[in-house]
Protein backbone atom coordinates (compact mmCIF):
# COMPACT_ATOMS: atom_id res chain seq x y z
CA UNK A 1 0.00 0.00 0.00
CA UNK A 2 1.31 3.43 -0.51
CA UNK A 3 0.33 6.92 1.63
CA UNK A 4 -0.47 9.96 0.23
CA UNK A 5 0.60 12.65 3.03
CA UNK A 6 0.52 16.58 2.52
CA UNK A 7 3.66 18.41 1.32
CA UNK A 8 3.93 22.24 1.11
CA UNK A 9 1.36 22.85 -1.15
CA UNK A 10 0.99 19.30 -2.83
CA UNK A 11 1.20 15.78 -1.91
CA UNK A 12 3.86 13.81 -1.51
CA UNK A 13 3.15 9.60 -2.41
CA UNK A 14 5.46 7.14 -0.17
CA UNK A 15 5.28 3.39 -0.24
CA UNK A 16 7.76 0.84 1.13
CA UNK A 17 10.52 -1.02 -1.26
CA UNK A 18 11.61 -4.52 -0.24
CA UNK A 19 14.46 -5.66 -1.99
CA UNK A 20 17.39 -8.30 -1.50
CA UNK A 21 16.69 -8.30 2.21
CA UNK A 22 16.77 -4.16 2.86
CA UNK A 23 14.31 -1.87 3.23
CA UNK A 24 13.52 1.99 1.52
CA UNK A 25 10.28 4.67 1.16
CA UNK A 26 10.74 5.83 -1.94
CA UNK A 27 8.65 8.38 -2.65
CA UNK A 28 7.01 10.72 -5.18
CA UNK A 29 6.37 14.51 -4.87
CA UNK A 30 3.89 16.95 -6.44
CA UNK A 31 3.60 20.93 -5.64
CA UNK A 32 0.91 22.96 -6.36
CA UNK A 33 -1.47 19.39 -7.04
CA UNK A 34 -5.36 19.20 -5.68
CA UNK A 35 -6.07 15.99 -3.45
CA UNK A 36 -8.39 14.31 -5.76
CA UNK A 37 -5.60 14.41 -8.38
CA UNK A 38 -3.25 13.14 -6.12
CA UNK A 39 -5.78 10.15 -4.71
CA UNK A 40 -5.70 9.08 -8.83
CA UNK A 41 -1.84 9.04 -9.08
CA UNK A 42 -1.58 7.10 -5.65
CA UNK A 43 -4.18 4.32 -7.13
CA UNK A 44 -1.85 3.82 -10.04
CA UNK A 45 1.31 3.67 -8.14
CA UNK A 46 -0.41 1.00 -6.06
CA UNK A 47 -1.38 -0.79 -8.79
CA UNK A 48 2.40 -0.70 -10.43
CA UNK A 49 4.20 -1.97 -7.29
CA UNK A 50 1.67 -4.26 -6.69
CA UNK A 51 2.47 -5.55 -10.47
CA UNK A 52 6.10 -5.59 -10.17
CA UNK A 53 6.02 -7.49 -6.69
CA UNK A 54 4.37 -10.18 -7.91
CA UNK A 55 5.31 -10.04 -11.79
CA UNK A 56 2.12 -9.76 -13.09
CA UNK A 57 0.30 -6.97 -15.52
CA UNK A 58 -1.17 -3.70 -13.67
CA UNK A 59 -4.86 -3.28 -14.37
CA UNK A 60 -5.53 -2.46 -18.09
CA UNK A 61 -6.98 1.23 -16.47
CA UNK A 62 -3.42 1.85 -14.49
CA UNK A 63 -1.81 0.79 -18.46
CA UNK A 64 -3.89 3.24 -20.01
CA UNK A 65 -3.08 5.55 -17.69
CA UNK A 66 0.74 4.68 -17.92
CA UNK A 67 0.25 5.95 -21.92
CA UNK A 68 -1.50 9.09 -21.11
CA UNK A 69 0.71 11.03 -19.02
CA UNK A 70 3.32 12.95 -19.81
CA UNK A 71 7.26 12.40 -20.72
CA UNK A 72 8.35 13.99 -17.65
CA UNK A 73 6.31 11.86 -14.49
CA UNK A 74 6.84 8.60 -16.83
CA UNK A 75 10.67 9.36 -16.78
CA UNK A 76 10.34 9.77 -13.07
CA UNK A 77 8.35 6.11 -13.12
CA UNK A 78 11.66 4.96 -15.03
CA UNK A 79 13.66 5.71 -12.52
CA UNK A 80 11.86 4.49 -9.36
CA UNK A 81 11.33 1.05 -11.21
CA UNK A 82 7.66 1.39 -11.68
CA UNK A 83 7.83 1.33 -15.71
CA UNK A 84 9.55 0.83 -18.70
CA UNK A 85 11.17 3.71 -20.62
CA UNK A 86 8.78 4.14 -23.46
CA UNK A 87 9.11 3.07 -27.04
CA UNK A 88 9.07 5.98 -29.42
CA UNK A 89 8.27 4.00 -32.15
CA UNK A 90 7.40 6.23 -35.33
CA UNK A 91 4.15 5.10 -37.36
CA UNK A 92 7.00 3.91 -40.56
CA UNK A 93 9.37 1.53 -38.33
CA UNK A 94 6.27 0.10 -36.82
CA UNK A 95 4.93 -0.94 -39.78
CA UNK A 96 7.66 -2.16 -41.77
CA UNK A 97 8.35 -4.46 -37.76
CA UNK A 98 4.26 -5.33 -38.64
CA UNK A 99 4.70 -6.59 -41.77
CA UNK A 100 8.22 -8.57 -40.96
CA UNK A 101 5.69 -10.68 -38.64
CA UNK A 102 3.33 -11.57 -41.17
CA UNK A 103 5.19 -13.89 -43.59
CA UNK A 104 2.65 -16.75 -43.43
CA UNK A 105 0.01 -14.38 -44.83
CA UNK A 106 -1.94 -15.73 -48.38
CA UNK A 107 -0.46 -12.85 -51.34
CA UNK A 108 -4.13 -11.56 -51.59
CA UNK A 109 -4.40 -10.74 -47.65
CA UNK A 110 -0.37 -9.31 -48.01
CA UNK A 111 -1.63 -7.65 -50.85
CA UNK A 112 -4.36 -5.45 -49.28
CA UNK A 113 -2.13 -5.11 -45.92
CA UNK A 114 0.17 -3.18 -48.25
CA UNK A 115 -2.23 -0.98 -49.78
CA UNK A 116 -3.39 0.13 -45.84
CA UNK A 117 -0.02 0.30 -45.02
CA UNK A 118 0.61 2.76 -47.86
CA UNK A 119 -2.86 4.76 -46.96
CA UNK A 120 -1.81 5.49 -43.63
CA UNK A 121 2.06 6.31 -44.76
CA UNK A 122 0.44 8.95 -47.28
CA UNK A 123 -1.59 10.24 -44.34
CA UNK A 124 0.44 11.06 -41.45
CA UNK A 125 3.79 10.45 -42.68
CA UNK A 126 6.52 8.29 -41.61
CA UNK A 127 7.94 10.14 -39.13
CA UNK A 128 4.62 10.31 -37.34
CA UNK A 129 4.89 9.06 -33.61
CA UNK A 130 2.45 6.16 -32.78
CA UNK A 131 1.36 7.77 -29.45
CA UNK A 132 0.99 11.25 -31.49
CA UNK A 133 -1.57 9.62 -33.83
CA UNK A 134 -5.60 10.36 -31.30
CA UNK A 135 -8.71 9.13 -32.07
CA UNK A 136 -9.64 12.45 -34.01
CA UNK A 137 -6.79 11.38 -36.46
CA UNK A 138 -7.70 8.29 -36.96
CA UNK A 139 -11.19 9.34 -37.87
CA UNK A 140 -10.16 12.00 -40.19
CA UNK A 141 -7.97 9.45 -42.07
CA UNK A 142 -11.22 7.04 -42.69
CA UNK A 143 -13.19 10.67 -44.32
CA UNK A 144 -10.08 10.93 -46.20
CA UNK A 145 -10.68 7.44 -48.34
CA UNK A 146 -14.15 7.73 -48.26
CA UNK A 147 -13.70 11.37 -49.82
CA UNK A 148 -11.24 10.18 -52.60
CA UNK A 149 -14.20 7.30 -54.09
CA UNK A 150 -13.12 4.44 -52.50
CA UNK A 151 -15.93 2.09 -52.28
CA UNK A 152 -18.03 1.27 -48.55
CA UNK A 153 -16.27 -1.93 -48.97
CA UNK A 154 -12.97 -1.07 -49.45
CA UNK A 155 -12.99 1.58 -46.86
CA UNK A 156 -14.24 -0.92 -44.28
CA UNK A 157 -11.19 -3.45 -44.77
CA UNK A 158 -8.78 -0.41 -44.64
CA UNK A 159 -10.07 0.09 -41.20
CA UNK A 160 -10.28 -3.50 -40.23
CA UNK A 161 -6.13 -3.51 -41.27
CA UNK A 162 -5.69 -0.32 -39.64
CA UNK A 163 -7.27 -1.78 -36.17
CA UNK A 164 -5.26 -5.25 -36.62
CA UNK A 165 -2.16 -2.96 -36.83
CA UNK A 166 -2.82 -0.73 -33.72
CA UNK A 167 -4.26 -3.32 -31.73
CA UNK A 168 -0.89 -5.46 -31.67
CA UNK A 169 1.24 -1.73 -30.84
CA UNK A 170 -1.37 -2.00 -27.90
CA UNK A 171 -0.65 -5.16 -26.57
CA UNK A 172 2.82 -4.70 -27.17
CA UNK A 173 2.74 -1.55 -24.86
CA UNK A 174 3.28 0.81 -27.92
CA UNK A 175 0.39 2.73 -27.40
CA UNK A 176 -2.03 2.98 -24.54
CA UNK A 177 -4.82 2.20 -26.78
CA UNK A 178 -5.40 1.89 -30.15
CA UNK A 179 -6.57 5.87 -32.01
CA UNK A 180 -8.71 3.56 -34.22
CA UNK A 181 -10.76 0.94 -32.24
CA UNK A 182 -13.88 2.92 -32.32
CA UNK A 183 -14.25 2.94 -36.03
CA UNK A 184 -16.09 0.55 -37.74
CA UNK A 185 -13.89 -1.94 -40.42
CA UNK A 186 -13.96 -5.59 -41.44
CA UNK A 187 -15.97 -7.41 -44.26
CA UNK A 188 -18.72 -5.86 -45.78
CA UNK A 189 -21.88 -8.33 -46.68
CA UNK A 190 -21.61 -8.31 -50.87
CA UNK A 191 -24.53 -6.00 -52.41
CA UNK A 192 -23.98 -8.45 -55.44
CA UNK A 193 -27.65 -10.17 -55.75
CA UNK A 194 -26.93 -12.08 -59.17
CA UNK A 195 -28.00 -15.39 -59.39
CA UNK A 196 -27.06 -17.67 -62.71
CA UNK A 197 -29.45 -20.35 -63.02
CA UNK A 198 -28.96 -23.60 -64.37
CA UNK A 199 -29.93 -22.38 -67.73
CA UNK A 200 -27.81 -19.88 -67.95
CA UNK A 201 -24.74 -21.96 -67.07
CA UNK A 202 -25.62 -24.83 -69.70
CA UNK A 203 -25.76 -21.90 -72.29
CA UNK A 204 -22.39 -20.79 -70.88
CA UNK A 205 -21.03 -24.50 -71.28
CA UNK A 206 -21.87 -24.75 -74.94
CA UNK A 207 -19.87 -21.81 -75.47
CA UNK A 208 -17.42 -22.84 -74.09
CA UNK A 209 -13.86 -24.37 -76.32
CA UNK A 210 -13.02 -27.41 -74.92
CA UNK A 211 -13.72 -29.87 -72.28
CA UNK A 212 -11.35 -28.25 -70.14
CA UNK A 213 -12.77 -24.61 -69.86
CA UNK A 214 -16.53 -26.39 -69.55
CA UNK A 215 -15.17 -28.39 -66.01
CA UNK A 216 -13.63 -25.03 -64.83
CA UNK A 217 -16.44 -23.51 -64.98
CA UNK A 218 -18.91 -26.39 -63.86
CA UNK A 219 -16.55 -26.79 -60.66
CA UNK A 220 -17.06 -23.19 -60.00
CA UNK A 221 -20.94 -23.61 -60.66
CA UNK A 222 -22.07 -26.62 -59.32
CA UNK A 223 -19.38 -27.44 -56.78
CA UNK A 224 -19.09 -24.11 -55.13
CA UNK A 225 -15.31 -23.99 -55.20
CA UNK A 226 -13.35 -21.20 -54.78
CA UNK A 227 -11.46 -20.35 -58.84
CA UNK A 228 -8.54 -20.48 -59.02
CA UNK A 229 -7.14 -21.38 -55.41
CA UNK A 230 -8.56 -24.14 -55.54
CA UNK A 231 -9.64 -25.79 -58.36
CA UNK A 232 -6.04 -25.58 -59.79
CA UNK A 233 -5.17 -28.23 -56.94
CA UNK A 234 -7.28 -30.85 -58.22
CA UNK A 235 -6.02 -34.00 -59.29
CA UNK A 236 -7.73 -36.88 -60.60
CA UNK A 237 -7.00 -39.23 -57.30
CA UNK A 238 -9.56 -36.51 -55.18
CA UNK A 239 -12.58 -37.76 -57.57
CA UNK A 240 -14.12 -40.61 -56.02
CA UNK A 241 -15.92 -42.02 -58.70
CA UNK A 242 -17.96 -44.55 -57.06
CA UNK A 243 -19.25 -42.17 -54.06
CA UNK A 244 -19.52 -39.10 -56.23
CA UNK A 245 -17.66 -36.96 -53.55
CA UNK A 246 -14.77 -34.72 -54.42
CA UNK A 247 -12.10 -33.85 -52.53
CA UNK A 248 -11.07 -30.37 -52.04
CA UNK A 249 -8.10 -28.21 -50.36
CA UNK A 250 -8.10 -24.94 -49.47
CA UNK A 251 -5.64 -22.67 -49.20
CA UNK A 252 -7.64 -20.17 -47.71
CA UNK A 253 -8.94 -22.19 -44.66
CA UNK A 254 -5.77 -24.23 -44.05
CA UNK A 255 -4.86 -22.21 -41.10
CA UNK A 256 -7.90 -23.08 -39.11
CA UNK A 257 -7.82 -26.46 -37.44
CA UNK A 258 -9.66 -29.55 -39.62
CA UNK A 259 -10.20 -26.99 -42.71
CA UNK A 260 -7.38 -27.65 -44.88
CA UNK A 261 -9.66 -30.11 -46.71
CA UNK A 262 -13.57 -30.58 -47.52
CA UNK A 263 -15.15 -33.11 -49.21
CA UNK A 264 -18.04 -31.94 -51.82
CA UNK A 265 -20.70 -33.91 -53.33
CA UNK A 266 -20.67 -34.52 -57.06
CA UNK A 267 -23.60 -33.02 -58.89
CA UNK A 268 -24.94 -35.56 -62.04
CA UNK A 269 -24.32 -32.10 -64.26
CA UNK A 270 -20.45 -31.83 -62.39
CA UNK A 271 -19.98 -35.45 -63.26
CA UNK A 272 -20.98 -35.36 -66.50
CA UNK A 273 -18.64 -32.77 -67.32
CA UNK A 274 -15.80 -34.68 -64.89
CA UNK A 275 -16.26 -38.25 -67.78
CA UNK A 276 -15.65 -36.34 -70.45
CA UNK A 277 -12.74 -34.16 -69.11
CA UNK A 278 -11.48 -37.42 -68.04
CA UNK A 279 -11.75 -39.32 -71.17
CA UNK A 280 -10.62 -36.35 -73.15
CA UNK A 281 -7.53 -35.80 -71.10
CA UNK A 282 -3.77 -36.16 -72.43
CA UNK A 283 -2.23 -39.30 -70.88
CA UNK A 284 -0.45 -39.00 -67.54
CA UNK A 285 -2.25 -35.71 -67.07
CA UNK A 286 -3.07 -35.23 -63.01
CA UNK A 287 -4.60 -31.62 -62.69
CA UNK A 288 -7.91 -31.47 -63.82
CA UNK A 289 -7.30 -28.19 -65.22
CA UNK A 290 -3.73 -27.46 -64.60
CA UNK A 291 -3.56 -25.99 -68.41
CA UNK A 292 -5.56 -23.21 -67.43
CA UNK A 293 -3.61 -20.13 -67.25
CA UNK A 294 -4.64 -18.31 -64.05
CA UNK A 295 -2.92 -14.84 -65.18
CA UNK A 296 -5.88 -14.50 -68.57
CA UNK A 297 -8.42 -16.96 -66.44
CA UNK A 298 -11.14 -13.77 -65.15
CA UNK A 299 -10.47 -12.18 -68.97
CA UNK A 300 -10.84 -15.51 -71.43
CA UNK A 301 -13.49 -16.43 -69.09
CA UNK A 302 -15.35 -12.86 -69.57
CA UNK A 303 -15.01 -13.49 -73.57
CA UNK A 304 -17.01 -16.90 -72.89
CA UNK A 305 -19.81 -15.20 -71.06
CA UNK A 306 -19.97 -12.29 -73.49
CA UNK A 307 -20.44 -15.01 -76.10
CA UNK A 308 -22.84 -17.02 -74.77
CA UNK A 309 -25.22 -14.15 -74.81
CA UNK A 310 -25.96 -14.91 -71.20
CA UNK A 311 -26.56 -11.59 -69.71
CA UNK A 312 -22.60 -10.85 -67.73
CA UNK A 313 -22.34 -10.78 -64.40
CA UNK A 314 -19.61 -9.07 -61.41
CA UNK A 315 -17.44 -11.14 -59.11
CA UNK A 316 -17.40 -13.49 -61.61
CA UNK A 317 -16.08 -16.35 -60.25
CA UNK A 318 -17.80 -15.75 -56.60
CA UNK A 319 -20.82 -15.04 -58.30
CA UNK A 320 -20.62 -18.68 -59.58
CA UNK A 321 -20.00 -19.86 -56.05
CA UNK A 322 -22.54 -17.92 -54.52
CA UNK A 323 -24.62 -19.30 -56.70
CA UNK A 324 -23.97 -22.50 -56.44
CA UNK A 325 -24.59 -22.43 -52.65
CA UNK A 326 -28.28 -20.83 -53.39
CA UNK A 327 -29.20 -23.33 -55.25
CA UNK A 328 -27.55 -25.99 -52.65
CA UNK A 329 -29.76 -24.39 -50.17
CA UNK A 330 -33.04 -25.10 -51.84
CA UNK A 331 -33.00 -28.72 -51.27
CA UNK A 332 -30.47 -29.71 -48.43
CA UNK A 333 -30.01 -28.08 -44.63
CA UNK A 334 -27.61 -25.14 -44.40
CA UNK A 335 -25.06 -26.50 -42.06
CA UNK A 336 -24.48 -29.34 -44.63
CA UNK A 337 -24.34 -27.08 -47.51
CA UNK A 338 -21.73 -24.27 -45.63
CA UNK A 339 -20.12 -27.09 -44.77
CA UNK A 340 -20.09 -28.34 -48.44
CA UNK A 341 -19.27 -24.73 -49.72
CA UNK A 342 -16.31 -23.93 -46.84
CA UNK A 343 -17.46 -21.77 -44.86
CA UNK A 344 -19.66 -20.60 -41.48
CA UNK A 345 -23.57 -20.47 -41.29
CA UNK A 346 -22.81 -16.72 -40.70
CA UNK A 347 -20.56 -16.47 -43.61
CA UNK A 348 -23.13 -18.03 -45.47
CA UNK A 349 -25.83 -15.70 -44.01
CA UNK A 350 -24.18 -12.75 -44.76
CA UNK A 351 -22.89 -12.92 -48.43
CA UNK A 352 -23.92 -16.04 -49.67
CA UNK A 353 -27.27 -17.43 -49.34
CA UNK A 354 -28.85 -14.49 -48.46
CA UNK A 355 -31.15 -13.81 -51.77
CA UNK A 356 -33.66 -15.91 -52.79
CA UNK A 357 -33.78 -16.91 -56.51
CA UNK A 358 -37.22 -16.66 -58.27
CA UNK A 359 -37.55 -20.03 -59.17
CA UNK A 360 -38.05 -20.59 -55.53
CA UNK A 361 -40.81 -18.14 -55.07
CA UNK A 362 -42.48 -19.73 -57.94
CA UNK A 363 -42.23 -23.51 -56.44
CA UNK A 364 -43.61 -21.95 -53.42
CA UNK A 365 -46.88 -20.18 -55.20
CA UNK A 366 -47.32 -23.07 -57.75
CA UNK A 367 -46.06 -20.76 -61.03
CA UNK A 368 -44.20 -21.83 -63.14
CA UNK A 369 -41.23 -24.29 -63.20
CA UNK A 370 -42.44 -24.21 -59.27
CA UNK A 371 -44.80 -26.91 -58.02
CA UNK A 372 -46.81 -27.13 -60.68
CA UNK A 373 -44.13 -28.18 -63.09
CA UNK A 374 -43.19 -30.81 -60.83
CA UNK A 375 -46.82 -31.91 -60.34
CA UNK A 376 -47.28 -31.90 -64.56
CA UNK A 377 -43.78 -34.54 -64.76
CA UNK A 378 -45.63 -36.67 -61.93
CA UNK A 379 -48.49 -37.04 -64.40
CA UNK A 380 -46.32 -37.37 -67.21
CA UNK A 381 -45.26 -39.89 -65.53
CA UNK A 382 -48.15 -42.05 -64.14
CA UNK A 383 -49.52 -41.62 -68.06
CA UNK A 384 -45.64 -43.07 -69.74
CA UNK A 385 -45.69 -45.86 -67.03
CA UNK A 386 -49.34 -46.82 -68.12
CA UNK A 387 -48.58 -46.83 -71.62
CA UNK A 388 -45.98 -49.51 -70.52
CA UNK A 389 -43.15 -47.11 -72.11
CA UNK A 390 -39.87 -46.52 -69.93
CA UNK A 391 -40.04 -43.47 -67.66
CA UNK A 392 -37.24 -41.08 -67.23
CA UNK A 393 -36.09 -42.68 -63.97
CA UNK A 394 -35.46 -45.86 -65.85
CA UNK A 395 -31.98 -47.58 -66.06
CA UNK A 396 -31.55 -45.92 -69.21
CA UNK A 397 -32.06 -42.92 -68.29
CA UNK A 398 -29.45 -43.21 -65.29
CA UNK A 399 -27.04 -44.27 -67.74
CA UNK A 400 -23.69 -41.99 -67.62
CA UNK A 401 -23.81 -38.87 -69.61
CA UNK A 402 -21.37 -37.69 -72.15
CA UNK A 403 -21.08 -33.99 -72.56
CA UNK A 404 -19.60 -32.73 -75.67
CA UNK A 405 -22.01 -33.22 -78.96
CA UNK A 406 -23.42 -30.07 -80.30
CA UNK A 407 -26.53 -29.36 -81.63
CA UNK A 408 -27.78 -26.07 -83.68
CA UNK A 409 -25.15 -24.39 -81.61
CA UNK A 410 -26.08 -25.85 -77.89
CA UNK A 411 -24.58 -28.05 -75.50
CA UNK A 412 -26.51 -31.39 -75.17
CA UNK A 413 -25.37 -34.86 -73.39
CA UNK A 414 -26.22 -38.01 -75.24
CA UNK A 415 -26.50 -41.47 -73.13
CA UNK A 416 -22.92 -42.88 -73.07
CA UNK A 417 -22.97 -46.95 -74.91
CA UNK A 418 -19.68 -47.63 -72.64
CA UNK A 419 -19.50 -50.44 -70.98
CA UNK A 420 -20.41 -54.17 -72.13
CA UNK A 421 -20.60 -54.11 -75.65
CA UNK A 422 -19.68 -50.55 -75.74
CA UNK A 423 -16.49 -48.29 -77.18
CA UNK A 424 -15.36 -48.16 -73.93
CA UNK A 425 -15.41 -48.68 -69.98
CA UNK A 426 -17.12 -46.66 -67.62
CA UNK A 427 -14.98 -44.20 -65.83
CA UNK A 428 -17.51 -44.56 -62.32
CA UNK A 429 -16.15 -48.00 -62.81
CA UNK A 430 -12.09 -47.22 -62.74
CA UNK A 431 -10.55 -47.30 -59.67
CA UNK A 432 -8.06 -44.79 -58.72
CA UNK A 433 -5.05 -47.41 -58.99
CA UNK A 434 -6.07 -48.10 -62.89
CA UNK A 435 -6.25 -44.32 -63.25
CA UNK A 436 -2.66 -43.92 -61.60
CA UNK A 437 -1.64 -46.81 -63.30
CA UNK A 438 -2.42 -45.54 -66.61
CA UNK A 439 -0.43 -41.42 -65.75
CA UNK A 440 2.85 -43.68 -65.34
Amino acid sequence: MASLIRWKKGFRIEWVKRENGTESRPRLKFADMDRKTAQSIKHHVEELVAGRSSGTLSAPETVAWLGRIDDALHARLVNLGLAKPRDRRTLGAWLTAFMEGKDDLKPESRRKLEQTKAKLMAHFTEERGLVDISAEDASAWRRGMADAGLSVAAVKTHVGNAKSIFAEAKRLGLVAASPFAHLTGGVTPTANQRYVTPEEMEAVLANCPDSEWRLLFGLARYAGLRTPSETHLLTWGDVDWDRARLRVRSPKTERFAGHAERIVPIDPRLMALLRERFDLAPEGDVLLVGSLNRTALHRRAKGIIEASKVEAWDDLWQTLRRSCEIEWAQTHPQYAVSRWIGHSITVSGRHYANSIPDELFDRASGRKGGAQKGAQHRAESTRTAARGEKSPTSDDAKKPLICGAKREGAQVCATSQNGAGGNRTPVPEQSAGSFYARSR
